[in-house]
């Protein structure tokens, strides 16, 4: 095992062993001072679709020098916000790179978001330009009129080698319509940082959190939250056990090199660590889904020999019940991480048996929007029995509260359970004109800004963290605590159930269980799995508010189930 050594005062603050030094520079310096003068110009970025369409690190520096200068030229100012409305695409980091070059501030909305949704995201992040895709213009024009932002001011962001625009432009312009010629762009002096203060002050990006229960919240990162995770997740996964299996996993890698797929969205915190920001500084070359399609998903991991996936629980359970799955080779995988839900250990292990090679495990990582992306997670070889979320990030620390208005007792192995908080250089600046749940969410005990991350967990004696819930999301069976998130999982190992939402169902003055679900036919009855349940769980726990089938359940990008988007049925239940 890698040495992760926690280490825990008078006061039951645990704090992480390992410590990395933090850049105090901005975004586009960190990201464009990476790799060798024959990296740089290696192709590291590619369409999955289409792999002959790349570019290296050299290429990209300078698309986001032109783009970066064009935006500045064409009025943009300090700390004003551009917005991009678009699926993945292999020019999506290019517009996050050149955003925060320019001294602007990146936001991100989800492809999907309708004109309302839109509408509130524009408004509430005050963004000033607006890049929008071919399928997107529809609703980004709509959205667009709705807060006053001017056509000139909307942007057609597709690729920039596209000879022609789509027919459907409306007389939008390409959004290379602004960008410097490439000699006034070569020398162009970017938005530099150059102290701790400065880095630590400074939004660079405006990430709105998955709004599960409200309107999203806009989450400030700056530049050196960005940049302090990049750093201590690459101290992670390059740390290496000093055992025969870590010298093969250290050698196979540096023979090969990493290769990445982005299937995950990129308006999304940890699809931008990962993909925006640490695969240029370990030179990993990347292979970007534009939308996930299971089997394409399958294809490209076989064919790119792909060595590592982030994935959410749910891929995971969908990948375990394909069809003749051998089809598909898994074998150059050295690492899967997953995050957004806790992960029920015997999908993980199922998933291994299927898929991974002898000695390859899916570990758990954890994070929220609130961290930049993760705060807890494994090193490559670390053992684990797939149920926790792993150690402290470097430089982090954290700890285990009660809550007083609830219970929460002792865990199975008798640790105190209560609400996790978290500190360290990735914890947001705060929420965008937000202050008054700025200052709810984050507490300054002896000058350390603590996040209260509203999961419920606990930590065991070798540091390892665990997640049992979230605080707002537990219902309350006859004065007993009732986790959806355990619920959830149990029904998830019924081998006719494809996924599953558990929300609290309140009737007159009680409030009982009762789930959603996507079957994988109609021969998966109610009373199947009720009986499934009641063969498993206490009797507060049965399914007692129903069991209602459902085509899909919402999920948002990071794999969270949207609760506030499950139909309201009547009051016949399964």
């Amino acid at each position: 095992m890698t040495v992760q050594r926690m280490q825990q005062n008078a006061q039951g603050i645990i704090s992480c062993s390992l410590k990395v030094e933090i850049p105090a520079v901005d975004l586009f310096t960190y990201v464009f001072s990476s790799g060798t003068p024959v990296s740089r110009q290696s192709p590291q970025y590619f369409d999955a679709t289409a792999p002959a369409v790349n570019y290296c690190l050299e290429d990209a520096e300078l698309m986001a020098r032109q783009f970066g200068r064009g935006l500045q030229s064409s009025g943009l100012r300090k700390q004003d916000k551009v917005l991009l409305y678009s699926p993945n695409s292999l020019f999506f980091p290019v517009v996050i790179w050149a955003v925060t070059a320019a001294g602007g501030v990146f936001t991100g909305a989800s492809p999907t978001a309708s004109v309302y949704e839109l509408e509130y995201q524009l408004r509430d992040s005050e963004a000033t330009f607006v890049l929008t895709s071919a399928e997107g213009l529809e609703v980004t024009l709509k959205a667009a009129e709705k807060v006053g932002l001017p056509r000139e001011r909307v942007l057609l962001f597709g690729t920039p080698y596209a000879q022609e625009q789509p027919s459907s432009s409306r007389g939008i312009r390409p959004w290379t319509d602004i960008w410097a010629s490439v000699e006034e762009a070569k020398n162009w002096n970017w938005e530099r940082i150059s102290s701790q203060t400065e880095a630590m002050s400074t939004t660079a990006v405006i990430n709105y959190s998955s709004g599960t229960t409200g309107f999203p919240k806009g989450v400030e990162l700056t530049h050196y939250n960005i940049i302090s995770n990049a750093e201590q997740i690459i101290s992670k996964r390059t740390l290496a056990p000093n055992t025969p299996s870590g010298h093969a996993h250290k050698e196979r890698l540096d023979t090969s090199g990493e290769r990445w797929l982005a299937a995950v969205p990129m308006y999304h915190a940890f699809g931008q660590s990962y993909f925006c920001v640490i695969a240029p500084r370990l030179a990993a070359k990347v292979y970007i889904m534009p939308k996930f399609d299971l089997y394409q998903y399958l294809t490209f991991v076989d064919i790119y020999r792909i060595t590592f996936i982030n994935v959410v629980p749910t891929i995971l359970a969908m990948l375990c019940k394909v069809p003749s799955h051998e089809r598909f080779n898994f074998q150059a995988i050295d690492l899967v991480t997953s995050g957004a839900a806790p992960l029920d250990p015997v999908t993980a292990q199922k998933f291994q048996g299927l898929y991974l090679r002898c000695g390859t495990r899916v570990r758990q990582g954890y994070g929220l929007t609130e961290t930049t992306s993760n705060v807890t997670g494994f090193a490559p070889g670390d053992e684990d029995d797939g149920r926790s979320i792993g150690w402290l990030s470097p430089n982090c620390k954290a700890k285990i509260v009660p809550v007083q208005t609830t219970d929460f007792g002792v865990s199975d192995y008798g640790q105190e359970v209560g609400e996790l908080w978290v500190a360290g250089p990735n914890i947001m600046k705060g929420y965008w004109k937000r202050d008054a749940v700025t200052e709810e969410t984050i507490v300054v005990e002896d000058g350390e800004r603590w996040l209260r991350t509203g999961d419920v967990g606990y930590v065991d004696d070798r540091g390892c963290f665990y997640i049992v819930d979230r605080i707002k999301e537990l219902i309350k069976v006859n004065g007993l605590q009732v986790s959806p998130a355990e619920l959830e999982k149990g029904l998830m190992g019924h081998p006719g159930v494809i996924d599953a939402a558990v929300v609290g169902h309140k009737k007159d003055t009680r409030e009982f269980p009762r789930a959603f679900i996507v079957r994988k036919s109609t021969s998966t009855t109610p009373e199947e799995l009720h009986k499934f349940i009641k063969a498993r769980f206490a009797r507060h726990k049965w399914l007692s508010g129903g069991i209602f089938f459902v085509p899909a359940i919402p999920r948002n990008a990071s794999g969270k189930i949207v609760r506030r988007q499950l139909p309201t049925p009547g009051e016949s239940k399964l």
